[in-house]
Formats: C-alpha cells, sequence, structure tokens
C-alpha cells in the first residue's frame, strides 16, 4: 500500500468516526441563519473565476469563488483551500463548520469539492444549505459512455482513467444531495434530463478576425487530447500541408487563459470538439472574438434548437475534418462570413446579462435575495 493510499484510508476512519458530531452539528446549523449567500466551488480555472465575477456585475450579492488546490495556469480566486496534507480530515472539519457552513448556496462545479470524497455535502444538506451540482465535461459522463464516444479497443481502461478520475468516479454519490443539476453542453442532458441547460459565458472583446494574406492560421486548443482526437487533427491538418495547403498549425495545452486568448486573437479558424455532441468554453471564446470554428453538434441537438443553424459554425466531426478543411483552404473568402455570423450569434445566444439572469432565477427559487 503506497503512502496516499494509507493517509486516506487513516482520513476516512477519522471521518466516520466524526459521524455523530457532524450530525449533531448540522442539526444545530439548520436553525441558524446564514449570513453569505453563494459559494461557487471549483479546481483553479477561469470558467468557475470568470463566472462569479460575471453575476457580481450583475448585482448578484455575496457570491464568492472558492478554488481547491493549486495551478499552474490559474491563481485568480476569493479564497483556497490547500490539499494534501497530513491528517487533512480535521481542516476539511474545520473548514465545513467555520466557512462552509455560512453560505446559504453552495454550486459546484465539476463535482469539485474541498474534500477528496465529498463527504462534508450530506452535512451541508442536513444543515439546510442549498446544493447546486454544475456538470461541464466528462464528469457528467460514465466509463460506457466515453469509451462509445472514443471508439477506442486496446488500452481502453488506461485512457478513460485519463479523463474521468478516480475522484469523480467516487463523487457520484453528492449527486443525490444536489437540489438543483446544471449543464454547460446540451449532451449531458442525456444524463441528466432533469438538469436545466445554462451555457457558456462569452467574452465581451471585439471582432479580431483578419483576412489571412497567404497562410491560415489555425488553432486547437485542448488540456484533454484523448477525448479531442488531438492526434487525428494533427495528422490531418500534416496532409494537407503536404498536399501543398498553406497552413500556420497552433496547438496549446495546458496555456494560462491570457496566453490562449491572446493567441487566438491572431488566428483564422478554430477547431475542437469534434467529438462529444456539442460545442463548449473553447468554441464560445473563439466565437466571442469573431474566429470561425470547426465543431461538432449532434443533428437531433440541432433539430431541438435550430438557431444554432443560423451560428455560421463549420459543423463536422473527425471522419470529415479534412474534407471540411479542405472546403476552407479552397474557399477562403468563406472565413469573413462566417467570422460576422460566429460573432453575432454569440452576443445573441451568450449573453453574459441574459445568461447571469437565468442563474439568477435559479438561485431564486432555492432563497436567494437580494
Amino acid at each position: 500500500m503506497n503512502k496516499e493510499r494509507f493517509k486516506f484510508l487513516i482520513n476516512n476512519l477519522f471521518i466516520k468516526a466524526l459521524f455523530p458530531i457532524n450530525i449533531l452539528l448540522s442539526l444545530v446549523f439548520r436553525h441558524i441563519k446564514k449570513k453569505k449567500n453563494i459559494l461557487h466551488i471549483s479546481y483553479p480555472i477561469h470558467q468557475a473565476y470568470r463566472t462569479v465575477k460575471i453575476l457580481k456585475l450583475n448585482k448578484i450579492s455575496s457570491i464568492h469563488y472558492l478554488s481547491i488546490g493549486k495551478s499552474s495556469t490559474w491563481s485568480k480566486f476569493d479564497f483556497n483551500f490547500p490539499r494534501g496534507y497530513n491528517f487533512y480530515f480535521y481542516k476539511e472539519f474545520f473548514f465545513l463548520w467555520t466557512f462552509l457552513i455560512k453560505y446559504k448556496i453552495i454550486h459546484i462545479h465539476f463535482l469539485y469539492t474541498p474534500s477528496i470524497t465529498g463527504w462534508e455535502i450530506l452535512f451541508l444538506k442536513l444543515s439546510g444549505t442549498k446544493i447546486i451540482i454544475h456538470f461541464r465535461g466528462n464528469e457528467a459522463r460514465d466509463n460506457k459512455t466515453i469509451l462509445k464516444l472514443l471508439s477506442v479497443g486496446k488500452n481502453s481502461k488506461k485512457k478513460t482513467e485519463k479523463i474521468l478520475s478516480n475522484e469523480h468516479r467516487d463523487k457520484k454519490h453528492i449527486i443525490k444531495y444536489a437540489n438543483k443539476i446544471l449543464v454547460t453542453t446540451r449532451d449531458l442532458l442525456d444524463f441528466y434530463p432533469e438538469a436545466t441547460h445554462i451555457p457558456f459565458f462569452s467574452i465581451n472583446e471585439k471582432n479580431y478576425y483578419q483576412t489571412p494574406k497567404k497562410f491560415i492560421k489555425i488553432i486547437h486548443a485542448s488540456n484533454q487530447p484523448i477525448i479531442e482526437g488531438t492526434n487525428q487533427i494533427i495528422k490531418v491538418i500534416n496532409q494537407l500541408k503536404n498536399e501543398g495547403f498553406l497552413i500556420d498549425f497552433i496547438y496549446l495545452k495546458d496555456k494560462k487563459f491570457d496566453e490562449v486568448i491572446n493567441e487566438l486573437k491572431s488566428c483564422h479558424l478554430s477547431i475542437g470538439k469534434l467529438r462529444m455532441g456539442d460545442y463548449a468554453n473553447f468554441q464560445v471564446e473563439s466565437m466571442s472574438l469573431g474566429i470561425p470554428t470547426i465543431t461538432f453538434v449532434r443533428n437531433n441537438i440541432i433539430k431541438k434548437n435550430p438557431y444554432i443553424s443560423e451560428s455560421g459554425l463549420f459543423i463536422s466531426n473527425l471522419s470529415r475534418l479534412k474534407d471540411t478543411l479542405k472546403f476552407i483552404l479552397q474557399n477562403k473568402e468563406i472565413l469573413n462570413q462566417r467570422s460576422k455570423m460566429v460573432k453575432k450569434f454569440v452576443n445573441k445566444y451568450h449573453n453574459n446579462t441574459v445568461i447571469a439572469k437565468k442563474l439568477k432565477s435559479v438561485y431564486m427559487d432555492l432563497g436567494y435575495e437580494d
């Protein structure tokens, strides 16, 4: 047994021993008025930070962002809870009853909580705190679905382990405590049909698209190359280069948000999310800057949401990517038109004020008051 596993088991034993005390404290705090409104919890990432920032700008009061652990790519937050200490159960225990308990609503992104197991969520629920689970990707899915979407055979277990972590698998139990479930992409409604779709916030920037002079600069950014099919994208790009097409290809992984956005501003085309069924955050960021985008959206999602046909997105997938790219490279003038379309679309359907009002409505249903 390795050291980390030993620490995990010891801490779990202490948490179980504290169960009666936690129950008692839950019942006590159930009758004490909570002083603060909303706490967003996530690992360090710009989506959670920007969500809170935009909600603050839209007059939602007493709302904060708690970041769990450290990251080399994001360091902005209101509060941070570190991980990795020996005997961390007592830190989690005191953090629950001195900090988390003050909030009326806990908004959990990516199934991330201060503890690795999410044990504290039961006691928050019992104390009267409202729980929101906000699914943003693979943490909503299961191994079987991921395998099907990836179309992998050999070493499939290893591949899915890199996508759906043990923590996500083990923490599925906290979903039953949710007062509300949110999803950011419509394909995740397959798993939680009762969920509310909350679109991604956009970046309030001008249209940065510029007509290419010679080379077309194409960007692909992902921290999950397996799920994105990055190797297949690179293979297609290299094939087209060998056929004589003038392409400047940029692949970004584990980069800071500002670095990605600055690189994106000088691009002519963005590629991503060609497998899972709906466009996601990087596609919205691309559209916000007026950068035409190749992505995949399932036919049934387009039929149910016909406004997507107005988006200007190049709808494709990994098997059709080469043909899609070849068409664009042979008809470069189409990029100017699509740039205007995606910018208009994102301003309308990923309008930050509209999305903030939708989230505020969710909070008000759970007891939020201005």
